[in-house]
Order: C-alpha cells, then structure tokens, then sequence
C-alpha cells in the first residue's frame, strides 16, 4: 500500500479597507490572514509562520485588549512564530513536560478563532483524539494528527490534553490517502487535522531564548474549567498586508 498526505494552511485570507485620511476618497487596501496563538509567557505569543509572515502589521485581540503587536522570531521550515506585545495577559499557556506519555486515543481539545466566529472575535472549542503520531526523518521532527475538526482561522492555536496542558499547535488539514501502488486504486481516503507537538515547539523557543512553565499530566479537568482558564491567554492573530 502506499499513503500520500495533501496538507491545507488554516489561516484566513480576506481583504478590507481602512482611510488613508480624513478624505473619504482616499483608502489603503489591505489582505488580512486571520489566525490564533497563544501567549507562553508575560510577552510572546506562539503562532504559525504562516498566519504572520510579510505583514505589515499585527493585530492581537482576545485574552488581551486589541492592539499592534511586533514579529519577534519566525522558523519557516517548521512553521512556528513568536509574536511581542508589551500588554501581558492574565496567565499564559502551562505546557506538558511529559509529552513521551501522549499516545493515539487520546482525547485533547483545539481552542482557536476559525471562521465566521474569528472574524468576529470569538472563540470556538472542539474536542477530537489523537489519530496519529508522525516522525520526520530528516530532521525527527514529530507530526500530532487528531480527529478531523479543524477549521480555517485555527492555525496557530493550541492543542490541549485532558489536563489542560498544551501538547502541540495547529497548522493544517491533511488529506490522507492510501492506494494501491500497483493498479493506483484509492483504499481509503481519511481528513486530519495537523499539529506541531510540543517537543517541536520547545526547541524552537529554546533556540531563541523563549521561556514558559513545564506541568506535568495528571489530573483530568472539565472541558469547561480548560475553557475558562484557556481564554485568558488565546488570542486571534490577525497578519494585515498592505496592497499597493
């Protein structure tokens, strides 16, 4: 058999207009891509390249007041971002220091701003399971793939074990197909949603001297107590682009 993985990027793209001055004749023309991170510590956000790569501005909303924040670090090949704000949230994301524990089955939850609901400035929860656990060979990099709910707007969101802990950040669907390689016939066709896992993630802020607290995986809490502690550090990212 053989299997081939078509992966889609989650963030938003859509376009609006702002006054270029008090003239109503005049206006700048900006693309947005909409997504969401996460804060990890009192000044940085965790999100993807892609939801903030080329803008021109970036706006922050959600856990903190809406305002302009500043791309601190950005890693292409491995799709992560640090976003700066000088406006700290109330808390910032515990992550899991025993991922190795993290198996398939598993149940974890997304928290991010897909959609129409992001556009809007509201958050959206969705609980799914561990499918899949992928290795990259060339660096050993690790694929998290979870039950298909991802939406568009969630990249760069995190992903959260029953503890509440973050274990990995959205990035893409996948289509997952398996064929025959002799006759080429499709098997089996399955959607995914993508995520970096965390041990991902920790070399990436490693790297750059990004800091945040490590918890342990224990206790289960309430979809609704994960929720109510989450929303004091997501964020929808929102990447504005200026057109000439």
């Amino acid at each position: 058999m053989k299997t081939t993985v078509r992966v889609f990027l989650l963030a938003i793209p859509c376009l609006f207009f702002l006054p270029a001055s008090v003239s109503a004749q005049q206006v700048i023309k900006f693309t947005v891509q909409s997504g969401t991170g996460f804060f990890v510590n009192r000044q940085d956000i965790i999100t993807n390249a892609h939801v903030v790569n080329g803008c021109s501005s970036v706006i922050i909303k959600g856990a903190v007041p809406e305002h302009e924040a500043k791309v601190r670090f950005i890693d292409s090949d491995h799709d992560l971002a640090v976003v700066e704000t000088d406006m700290p949230p109330p808390q910032f994301a515990p992550l899991r220091y025993n991922i190795d524990e993290l198996k398939t089955g598993d149940r974890v939850m997304v928290i991010g701003y897909p959609g129409e609901s992001g556009a809007q400035g509201e958050y959206k929860v969705a609980t799914a399971e561990v499918q899949d656990i992928k290795i990259n060979d060339e660096d050993n990099s690790k694929w998290l793939y979870i039950t298909d709910v991802l939406e568009h707007g969630n990249s760069g969101g995190p992903v959260f074990d029953t503890s509440g802990n973050v274990i990995g950040v959205v990035v893409a669907k996948a289509v997952i197909t398996t064929s025959n390689p002799e006759t080429h016939a499709v098997i089996s066709q399955q959607d995914a949603g993508v995520a970096i896992t965390l041990k991902t993630l920790q070399n990436f802020m490693l790297s750059n001297g990004v800091f945040s607290s490590l918890v342990g995986s224990g206790v289960i809490f309430s979809d609704s107590y994960i929720e109510e502690r989450a929303r004091d550090y997501i964020v929808n990212v929102q990447c504005r682009i200026r057109q000439n």
